[in-house]
């Protein structure tokens, strides 16, 4: 092994088709390298004159071409590229490869390198049924599919989960499916939804799918969203659900603290769910709060709609009188203060000015 700089023109990068292809972590790469420079060395094997297989480091190698840079930091190996791709692989824990790359180098070695399963699964440190069941994910996975997760345009385990057991089971109309899928970009969620309705689905809602599954996938959004009130906004819709749980939640816990909180409750229990308690109390006094403001907002609204309402019934007194402002109200909650603080307190004032404007 030896450390030498190397121009980027003397580079073979055939093994790049191994490894799925990552947009933003090359972006994040080329941010680093104009900050910091190469920390790090690719990792190549001679063949012929002056030329060099890349066995890792691709995504360093892109980095630096998308930069305009001439040169790259690399470790020559003196062995054979098959040997060297192994290595790497032990070398790096298996960590950042996923199974469809796992299986495309497994490919390499068993089917291309020509090395028998056994051979490529100690290679790997791993079992043989394991390299058996990479090399079939990836032999049965269809080449559109290949190539949308080589490029990034799909992810691995969304592939490996749900769009290759697709293909596999459902033949021709699988493959539809999946086809359609790719360029519709859907999140691991909704391909997980996909597959799982798929599955249970009969021969005629599946042939339906396969036709149109952006439509299949809006209709189960909406289905999933359950009864909604349609004279409501999702936001609204989402609070009335929030609440409905909320209070669902606090029957829960009425039936349910007793069992854990009584007498007999262990040290642990009083010391976890005590402080949960003061915490959630602590949030629904502030719900309460809020709630308390918006029903009075909503109660000075109710009595100026009252009062314009009884002007325009010929009461003048009531025209010339207006809404009332917020400021117009004392007492909390903004209703008007009676009793004590209110209607009484004005009387007695009312008597003691009277009292002293008379002759003495």
């Amino acid at each position: 092994m030896r450390a030498v700089d190397l121009n980027l023109s003397a580079l073979d990068e055939r093994y790049g088709r191994l490894r799925v292809k990552d947009r933003r972590g090359e972006t994040q790469l080329m941010a680093s390298i104009t900050e910091q420079g190469q920390q790090d060395a690719i990792v190549v094997v001679a063949e012929g004159e002056g030329r060099f297989v890349v066995v890792d480091g691709h995504k360093r190698v892109r980095a630096l071409r998308r930069l305009r840079r001439d040169t790259v930091k690399a470790e020559v190996w003196e062995v054979p590229a098959s040997e060297a791709l192994a290595a790497t692989y032990r070398a790096a824990s298996r960590r950042g490869y996923n199974a469809i790359e796992d299986g495309w180098l497994v490919y390499e070695l068993h089917r291309v390198g020509k090395w028998d399963l056994g051979r490529t699964a100690a290679a790997l440190g791993r079992s043989k049924s394991w390299a058996s069941r990479r090399l079939g994910l990836v032999e049965e996975l269809p080449e559109c599919l290949a190539e949308a997760v080589a490029t990034g345009r799909v992810g691995a385990h969304a592939a490996a989960t749900y769009l290759v057991p697709l293909t596999r089971v459902n033949g021709q109309e699988g493959r539809q499916l999946a086809e359609k899928v790719l360029g519709l970009g859907l999140s691991d969620r909704q391909l997980m939804a996909l597959y799982a309705s798929y599955r249970a689905a009969g021969p005629a809602a599946r042939r339906k799918m396969a036709e149109d599954p952006a439509r299949f996938l809006k209709a189960l959004e909406a289905a999933g969203r359950g009864s909604q009130d349609p004279a409501l906004s999702e936001a609204e819709n989402r609070a009335l659900k929030a609440l409905e749980l909320l209070g669902n939640v606090a029957l829960g816990l009425v039936r349910g603290l007793p069992q854990v909180l009584g007498y007999d409750a262990g040290v642990a229990a009083r010391g976890a769910l005590w402080p949960a308690w003061e915490r959630a109390a602590k949030r629904l006094a502030l719900l309460e709060e809020t709630a308390a403001s918006l029903k009075a907002a909503r109660e000075m609204k109710r009595e100026d709609e009252h009062a314009q309402s009884r002007g325009a019934d010929g009461d003048p007194d009531a025209a010339r009188a207006g809404p009332r402002q917020p400021q117009d109200r004392a007492g909390r909650g903004g209703e008007p203060q009676r009793g004590a603080g209110g209607d009484s307190e004005r009387q007695r004032a009312s008597v003691a000015t009277a009292g002293q404007a008379s002759p003495a």
